[in-house]
C-alpha cells in the first residue's frame, strides 16, 4: 500500500521474511522535501521514477549502503551522505536504522550556487558522496538542517515569513561547508560599496512583512549573496538574517506600543512580523528589549 499510494519516489522492500517495521515522518516545502526515517528491521529501496534531485542524509543509527551507478558508499552514524537521485540503483538500510534526510532539486541548488558566488555557469559543484560530520561548519549545517525539519513539522511553510529564508540559508550552508570532490578556484570576492549595502537595507525594510530571500536582496543590491553576507558582517557586525530579525523585532515593539494596534493580541502582532513560536519569540524579545512583550503593551 505504501509503494502504491504513498506518493514516494522509491519502492520499499523487506530484507527478510519477518514483518517489516518502517516509520517515516516529513513534509515538503517550496524547494525541499524533508523527512525522518526509523526501521527496526531494515529495508531496501529502489527508485521507481526519474527525478532531478539531490539527496542529503545524516545517519543517526544503524548503517546504510547506497549502490550507485558510479559505485557503492556506506553511511554510518556520524556520516553525511549526498548523491544525485538519478545515480541511485538502490539503498539498503540495516536493522535499527534511523536517519534525517532531505532532497533539494537541481534547479534550486543551481540557483543558490549562482546567487552565492555570482557564478554564471550551469554546473552544480561535485560534492563528496560521504563525509564525516566532524568540522564546525558541518556540525552547524546539521544543526540548521534539524531546525528546518522541526519548523516544517510545526508550521505551514506557506504561512511562515521566515521559512523561505531559513530554507535558502540551509542551501548556502550546504554549498559552503560540504567537501568537494575536486578543489575549485574560489571566485573573486568583490568589495561591496556603501550604496550596495544601503540598497540591501532599504529593500529589506520595504518588505519586512513579506517572505524574504537573500538572493533577491543581493540582486536588488547588485551583488552576490556571498558579497552581501561579507558586507553585513564587515559594516554592521551582523548577518543578513540577524539584520532581518532585528528589524522585525523593532516593528513588533513599535506595534505593541501603538494605540492603533491595541485590539491585536501579542501573538497576532508577533505573527504579523514572522514570529510564530511564542516561547522563542518572548525569549528573543526579552533579550533585545529587556522586558516581555506584555510589559511593553502594559506600559
Amino acid at each position: 500500500m505504501l509503494n502504491e499510494h504513498g506518493g514516494i519516489a522509491v519502492d520499499f522492500h523487506a530484507l527478510r521474511k519477518t514483518r517489516p517495521h518502517l516509520a517515516v515522518e516529513g513534509g515538503q516545502s517550496r524547494a525541499m522535501s524533508l523527512w525522518l526515517t526509523r526501521s527496526t528491521t531494515g529495508f531496501l529501496t529502489v527508485p521507481k521514477l526519474e527525478a532531478d534531485l539531490f539527496t542529503i542524509r545524516f545517519v543517526t543509527s544503524g548503517r546504510m549502503i547506497r549502490r550507485n551507478r558510479s559505485g557503492e558508499h556506506l553511511g554510518c552514524p556520524g556520516d553525511a551522505m549526498f548523491v544525485a537521485f538519478e545515480d541511485m540503483r538502490n539503498e539498503e538500510a540495516s536493522a535499527h536504522f534511523a536517519a534525517i534526510s532531505g532532497t533539494i532539486s537541481r534547479a534550486a541548488l543551481l540557483a543558490s550556487n549562482r546567487a552565492l558566488g555570482g557564478a554564471e555557469d550551469g554546473a552544480c559543484p561535485e560534492l563528496e558522496p560521504v563525509t564525516p560530520v566532524e568540522t564546525l561548519a558541518m556540525r552547524s549545517f546539521l544543526s540548521c538542517f534539524q531546525r528546518l525539519h522541526r519548523r516544517l513539522r510545526q508550521v505551514d511553510p506557506a504561512q511562515d515569513l521566515f521559512f523561505p529564508l531559513f530554507e535558502e540559508i540551509v542551501s548556502y550552508q550546504l554549498l559552503s561547508c560540504w567537501p568537494r570532490r575536486r578543489a575549485a578556484p574560489r571566485p573573486h570576492r568583490s568589495t561591496p560599496s556603501s550604496s550596495s549595502l544601503r540598497s540591501a537595507m532599504e529593500y529589506i525594510d520595504a518588505r519586512l512583512g513579506e517572505p524574504l530571500r537573500l538572493a533577491d536582496v543581493a540582486a536588488a543590491a547588485g551583488v552576490s549573496v556571498r558579497t552581501l553576507q561579507h558586507a553585513f558582517r564587515h559594516e554592521l557586525g551582523t548577518t543578513p538574517l540577524g539584520f532581518i530579525v532585528e528589524r522585525r523585532l523593532q516593528r513588533v515593539h513599535a506595534d505593541l506600543a501603538s494605540p492603533a494596534c491595541a485590539d491585536l493580541s501579542v501573538a497576532d502582532v508577533a505573527r504579523r512580523w514572522g514570529f510564530v513560536h511564542a516561547s522563542a519569540f518572548t525569549q528573543r524579545y526579552r533579550r533585545r528589549f529587556g522586558c516581555t512583550p506584555t510589559d511593553t503593551r502594559r506600559r
